[in-house]
């Protein structure tokens, strides 16, 4: 069995940081923030918050990579920076990302 150890892709990279953050968005607006406002639970939004915090800013630095090589194209670039702002517009960005990868093979 060979063992390839070539990193992988930025593109690749970009798919599955799409849904990691596209989900700890989902977390955040749709379970941290009711449990602080309905169930007096700050500390719900003080432990997700920061995780998504980080998760954006990885998705956005690997998107600048993959635009940097010109993996995707701006307009491409353009709708994944907008659907990470949007709850399950990580869904949309991924599948935007694999159907790239689907035709860069």
């Amino acid at each position: 069995m060979a063992n390839d150890t070539r990193p992988a892709s930025p593109l690749k990279h970009l798919g599955l940081m799409t849904l990691l953050e596209g989900g700890s968005l989902i977390a955040l607006v749709a379970i941290a923030m009711p449990l602080k406002y309905m169930a007096g639970l700050p500390e719900a939004v003080s432990a997700v918050g920061p995780v998504h915090g980080v998760l954006y800013l990885w998705t956005m630095a690997v998107l600048a990579i993959t635009l940097y090589r010109r993996l995707l194209p701006v307009h491409h670039g353009a709708v994944v920076a907008i659907a990470a702002l949007i709850p399950f517009g990580g869904l949309v960005s991924h599948r935007l990302v694999r159907r790239r990868l689907q035709t860069s093979d």
